[in-house]
């Protein structure tokens, strides 16, 4: 029998007979779990309490707590030591009453500091409420993937057409996905895994961060155990510098054999210690997807900061040279995509022809953005701090350097607040899993961090994120803000900055770009030193330790500076990056093991200063004809920062409406890379300055993939060569309707015919049981389930074999006879009347018809 759950009444009762009432050993959500921890540790420590850590929880829940029941909610509480002070109370923003010499009452009141515009609208009161902004679209999930995934329903149709791209795409084509946060992402790299287990094929996801990868292994993890009814078991999904030797062997050789199914890593580890287990798996054709996460940032980081990023490309393209049967798919995914973004990732995972791109974008409802310029520091501080005391939990407190972390954490700390974490770009790999892990148990209340911090960690019920710099850029600002908020309902977020902050972010966004005349310098030397592997002449092992000559010496940064050279070639069009596979070293019989590992190792530290590469210019040694391609990729990435300028000026004026100015930085009309954003604010300076408040957004529009694996008709042609598969053809069934022989026909159309969507009313789906295991008769072992009446308003596009069953006796969605498919068959009553000619039925004019007889007759031979 389950014991009694902390909630509001319990912690009453807690607090009023402190130390005597027992705590539950259970909590009704993560602010009560946050609650339960503190108050089990203070009734174990021989009479302290962590005043800063559990009054701005108690806050939080009495103002929860007023603001849904519409009437002022209060605790009684010791008023002995080591409880707080009237006054000490009152820091936090809650009013304490003395009820007896030894109680208080005390309640929580709304924070409107009158340093902030509008100070008569209090911050954070939204957020205390907790009402959920976000818009439902779920969507009924297809059952192939409800099975393994237990899930019901697709979070967005966005959500939907993009899992069922994954699946439907061409060997050796490449996939954009762009989802706003909150719109199931991750799903789309997991579902693969999903439904054919870990003894498929690899899907190796490159990911930006450890933490990233730490948390997407865990979730995964858990998914898995939860498909196959176990326990998580020693899955090790994620590659990290914690491994052991041991380990980091095991999941290499796991990768060679094809049992490791999914593997989370970063991008180094991509292009260094994972390459030869890759290139195994490749030509052994065990490598079935190379998904990329958080693919923004192989423009924002690849020019100054990670080369690695978007040196993937290059390894990506020799991969794919070395699959001797089927190529591996490239999925690249982000919740916000530039059109920048996305002419990068078109110059580096091109050709366009082999790319396409499903697009759902909405901006997020939940963020409601406070901004605060203060250029004194000492007041910057104590505006910052008393931020923290009265904002709802959990927060993340975001810096710009590293060194500034620490100097936050440690002032937070002397303030009270125990429950701190800080977590950026040199936090120990151990450090970070335990972070994580103690973030998601509702273990720490605040984390100071970097922008390394946040990056696809799923932690839903972020209730604040304050900002203490001013990010680079605006794409950074919204994606730290949409760390907040991912459950659906409102998140403050907090921006208090000083003119040095404005500088530090000016500096930060100022492309580390090369000179045209020294690329050409680096290229050239490198070049003329260069090893050619091609008879055409195009294909060129470099040498990226090369030393162009008006340099000395080779140093790690000369070899970085000549590896961006390589990368903004690679974006002018002038190279596309590549790869070849490392050559395997065998131990002679007379060479000792410490030699052979010597030579080991010297082999790969060459290996690593090589980089191939295939020249698309064919004037490239021509100084002039370089520069003019080379100064015109400086120039759009010049533009682009002065542009991200201007735009950041324009956020931290306050004197714009964010949604408009994030509509116009992701908002793209390119041709097959259009992203219509539907604009949402939940409230800005702008807004409360003029008044007004609008919370309503528009579903974003959204279409699936066009370019599919091939359908093969030809099973079909054989039995009824006479129908055309260019118009839908008509199978009518006598009255009276019987949806068990429509699901008949829909069943053998999917085992014989390979037919793989099936289109029904939301009546017949609900009805008719046996829809759910039509997949299991497919050879595929897919089939997509669509809602004749979802459809209308989110249609697939992605050219299938299709049946359509019209089982009701109203007139059909004009739509079904629309679409264009491989093939369509429409099965409808006998009596259902013809939609472009009322006055006769359905199937009773035209050639291009069949009978359930002669249906029958073809799928049974």
């Amino acid at each position: 029998m389950t014991g009694p759950v902390l909630d509001f009444e319990h912690l009453y009762e807690v607090l009023a007979g402190w130390p005597a009432v027992p705590i539950p050993a259970s909590a009704r959500d993560g602010l009560f779990e946050r609650a339960r921890h503190i108050l089990l540790a203070a009734s174990v420590s021989c009479g302290s309490l962590p005043i800063a850590d559990l009054v701005p929880i108690l806050k939080h829940i009495l103002r929860r707590e007023s603001l849904q029941a519409g009437a002022n909610a209060q605790f009684r509480v010791p008023l002995t030591n080591p409880w707080p002070s009237e006054s000490e109370w009152a820091r936090f923003g809650v009013s304490a009453h003395s009820q007896t010499d030894r109680d208080l009452l005390i309640e929580a009141l709304p924070w409107a500091p009158t340093w902030l515009s509008r100070s008569d609208v209090p911050v954070f009161e939204d957020v205390f409420r907790q009402a959920i902004v976000r818009k439902d679209w779920t969507t009924p999930i297809d059952p192939f993937l409800a099975e393994p995934s237990g899930f019901a329903s697709y979070v967005s149709p966005g959500q939907r057409e993009a899992v069922r791209s994954v699946f439907l795409m061409r060997p050796g084509d490449t996939l954009i996905v762009c989802l706003p946060t909150g719109s199931g992402k991750s799903l789309v790299a997991q579902a693969p895994v999903l439904v054919r287990g870990l003894e498929g094929g690899l899907t190796l996801c490159v990911v930006p961060t450890t933490a990233l990868a730490l948390d997407q292994a865990r979730q995964m993890s858990e998914r898995l155990a939860a498909r196959a009814r176990t326990g998580a078991g020693e899955l090790h999904l994620a590659w990290h510098a914690g491994l052991s030797v041991e380990r980091k062997n095991l999941i290499k050789a796991a990768i060679r054999q094809g049992r490791q199914g999914v593997l989370y890593c970063s991008p180094e580890a991509v292009t260094g210690a994972l390459l030869p287990a890759l290139y195994d798996a490749a030509k052994a054709g065990l490598l079935d997807y190379f998904i990329v996460d958080e693919a923004h940032l192989l423009s924002q980081w690849g020019d100054g900061f990670r080369p690695a990023f978007q040196m993937i490309a290059g390894i990506r393209r020799g991969l794919l040279r070395e699959c001797r049967n089927e190529p591996f798919r490239t999925i690249l995914m982000s919740a916000t995509l530039t059109p920048d973004a996305i002419g990068t990732i078109d110059a580096l995972f091109g050709p366009a022809e082999f790319v396409q791109m499903v697009a759902s974008v909405h901006l997020r409802p939940e963020p409601q953005y406070w901004i605060h310029r203060e250029d004194d520091s000492a007041a910057k501080e104590a505006k910052i701090l008393e931020a923290v005391r009265h904002a709802p939990r959990p927060l993340i407190l975001y810096v710009t350097k590293r060194a500034d972390a620490g100097s936050w954490r440690r002032r937070l700390q002397a303030e009270g607040f125990g429950r701190v974490a800080t977590f950026h770009g040199k936090t120990p790999d151990s450090e970070r899993l335990k972070i994580i892990e103690d973030w998601s148990q509702n273990l720490i209340d605040i984390i100071v961090a970097t922008s390394a911090f946040g990056v696809g960690i799923d932690k839903s019920d972020v209730r604040a994120v304050i900002h203490a710099a001013v990010p680079e850029m605006v794409d950074r600002f919204y994606q730290e803000v949409g760390r907040g908020g991912r459950d659906g309902a409102p998140a403050g977020s907090l921006m208090i900055y000083g003119k040095a902050d404005v500088e530090v972010a000016e500096r930060i966004a100022s492309p580390s770009l090369i000179s045209d005349e020294l690329a050409f310098d680096r290229w050239e030397a490198m070049y003329r030193n260069a090893k050619k592997l091609n008879n055409v002449g195009r294909r060129f092992l470099l040498d990226i330790s090369t030393v162009p000559p008006k340099l000395r010496r080779q140093t790690d940064y000369n070899q970085a500076w000549n590896m961006r050279t390589l990368i903004m070639m690679a974006r002018a069009g002038l190279l596309d990056l590549d790869a070849m596979a490392p050559e395997v070293l065998e131990q002679s019989t007379e060479e000792t093991d410490a030699d052979f590992d010597r030579r080991t190792e010297d082999h790969w530290a060459s290996y690593y200063t090589r980089c191939i590469i295939e020249v698309n210019f064919g004037n490239h040694l021509d100084k002039a004809g370089f520069s003019s391609l080379i100064a015109s990729e400086r120039s759009r990435a010049f533009v682009a920062a002065e542009d991200n300028g201007r735009l950041l000026s324009s956020l931290i004026s306050g004197n714009y409406e964010i949604g408009e100015l994030l509509h116009g930085l992701y908002q793209s009309y390119a041709p097959g890379r259009a992203v219509i954003v539907s604009s949402a604010c939940g409230g800005c300076p702008s807004h409360r300055r003029d008044d007004f408040t609008n919370m309503d957004y528009a579903e974003p529009a959204v279409s699936g993939i066009e370019r599919i694996v091939r359908q093969d008709i030809s099973a079909w042609m054989t039995k009824f060569p006479h129908l055309s598969a260019a118009a839908p053809i008509i199978l009518t069934l006598p009255d009276p309707w019987d949806d068990a022989t429509a699901v008949s026909i829909a069943s053998d159309a999917v085992a014989v015919f390979n037919a793989r969507e099936v289109a029904v009313s939301r009546r017949f789906r609900s009805a008719a049981q046996a829809l759910k295991t039509l997949h299991r008769r497919s050879p595929s072992g897919m089939v997509l389930l669509e809602t004749l009446e979802d459809e209308v308003r989110s249609p697939s596009t992605a050219p299938l074999i299709r049946v359509s069953i019209l089982s009701e006796q109203s007139p059909p969605p004009h739509h079904v006879f629309e679409i264009s498919r491989a093939l369509h068959l429409i099965v409808a009553s006998a009596s259902l009347a013809d939609p472009y000619h009322p006055g006769r039925r359905l199937g009773e004019v035209g050639a291009n018809t069949l009978t359930l007889e002669q249906f029958r007759s073809g799928a049974r031979q």
